[in-house]
């Protein structure tokens, strides 16, 4: 059914706000990281830029959202 969208899932809910270590996070953020997210690709399409780079800008999003993460929760 819902193959190969990993990514997109893990993304949404990081970029929602949602704690890799658990316990943190809920429904709002995820749809509004998932609403981001899909914005974004639909930006990248419009300026036709190639899917390849769409999947590697989604993983840079991600590692971006984690850096973030981490250091909110070093800061807490």
């Amino acid at each position: 059914m819902a193959t190969s969208y990993e990514l997109n899932v893990i993304a949404a809910a990081v970029i929602g706000g949602a704690n890799l270590a658990g316990g943190i996070g809920g429904p709002l953020g995820a749809i509004v990281g998932c609403v981001l997210l899909e914005v974004i690709r639909n930006g990248l399409v419009l300026a036709q830029v190639n899917s390849y780079w769409q999947q590697a800008l989604v993983g840079v999003i991600i590692i971006a959202a984690v850096l973030v993460d981490r250091l909110r929760s070093r800061l807490l």
